[in-house]
């Protein structure tokens, strides 16, 4: 397999379809968080199960979510890729939000390591290849993905993992176009076990800092644990910013350098840096991988979900949609009352959409 990339962007363009509440009939709730809810849902006309996650607008409001909002959405309606949760369609009404999405059945990668504990090498290598796949799509667009953890991964119904939740995103623009190569930013933002060195030193970073996420998770996998795991928040610090990762004997010395290239404390010699992540494709490890089966799902993945039954809510509602507290968010609490006037509904103009009206980047990867 040679390693020559062509890229294609695609542009699609379909007639415009306007959706409600009233279009979607709730089954049950499945996930609970700080700005909303999550239940699962089947669309009356066909039948679909979906996943619609409703936000209310005053809380995004009072603790300045907009702008975060605004960006999931973009980036939800805009990209499309196979290791990426695919949306539907978003509304509103006077009070609250609504985003329509596919519904995974598999649960998160969370709850999925609690349960097995670790993964076979094989399975982590599947599982590796589709998230440099997504993170690589969400590079290509301009944005970096900032908040990359286990309960922000999820099972498809075919034992694929995709990417959720892009409230910490960050689309970085210049002039004229969008690119990440030589744009950073500073927000300190994320889940701290998985966070970059550079980003809690109060450096400028870029989409590296989402490939030492990759690093950790792959870590995780394989160990039970991240590496740098403390209950004491400052001892953890200092272990991402000091220490090297302690990989088992047990894990094969190709996968073990893989881990130690994604977590090597400089950035700019950090596997999968500036801004792409064809790098990271030329490793020996990943190398075994065929790119168009894995685009094609043709792979046969150690776990799939059992097609005849819904994940188990009890164990997934405090999971999938998680609590904003578990992350590092650069907002400060506003508990004044928020009304929703006409100059505050105006921020949420241009919200609804669907799939179908809207302009879809599709990135086609092909290896010659």
């Amino acid at each position: 397999m040679g390693n020559k990339i062509n890229r294609v962007a695609r542009i699609k363009q379909v007639t415009k379809k306007q959706y409600t509440q009233d279009k979607f009939k709730k089954l049950k709730e499945i996930g609970k968080g700080s700005f909303g809810k999550v239940y699962l849902v089947e669309e009356k006309e066909t039948g679909k199960i979906f996943a619609m996650k409703v936000l209310v607008k005053k809380e995004m409001i009072k603790r300045k979510q907009i702008k975060n909002l605004l960006t999931e959405h973009e980036l939800l309606e805009k990209i499309k890729c196979p290791f990426i949760v695919d949306f539907h369609s978003s509304f509103q009404n006077k009070e609250k939000i609504f985003f329509v999405m596919e519904y995974l059945s598999g649960g998160d990668l969370y709850d999925r390591l609690n349960i097995d504990q670790t993964f076979s090498e094989e399975r982590v290598l599947l599982y590796a290849a589709s998230i440099i796949m997504a993170l690589q799509t969400i590079h290509e667009y301009g944005a970096i993905y900032r908040d990359l953890k286990p309960e922000n991964i999820l099972i498809d119904d075919d034992g694929y993992l995709k990417l959720i939740d892009f409230g910490l995103s960050k689309i970085l623009k210049s002039k004229n176009k969008r690119k990440t190569k030589y744009q950073k930013c500073k927000t300190c933002c994320g889940t701290l076990e998985y966070i970059a060195p550079e980003v809690i030193l109060g450096e400028k970073y870029g989409t590296e800092a989402d490939y030492w996420s990759l690093g950790i998770i792959l870590y995780e996998m394989l160990h039970g644990m991240p590496p740098f795991y403390s209950d004491n928040k400052n001892e953890m610090y200092e272990k991402i910013i000091n220490d090297e990762p302690k990989i088992s004997t047990s894990v094969s010395s190709e996968m073990q350098n893989l881990i130690r290239q994604l977590l090597n404390k400089n950035p700019e010699k950090r596997l999968g840096s500036h801004s792409r992540s064809q790098n990271i494709r030329d490793h020996p490890i990943i190398t075994k991988l065929d790119w168009q089966l894995m685009l094609k799902k043709q792979y046969q993945p150690e776990f799939i979900p059992k097609s005849n039954e819904l994940y188990n809510s009890q164990v997934n509602s405090e999971q999938s949609f998680q609590e904003k507290s578990k992350s590092l968010y650069n907002t400060k609490k506003n508990d004044k009352t928020v009304l929703l006037d006409q100059s505050n509904l105006l921020k949420f103009k241009g919200f609804s959409s669907t799939r179908k009206d809207t302009q879809v980047l599709q990135n086609i990867i092909t290896y010659k």
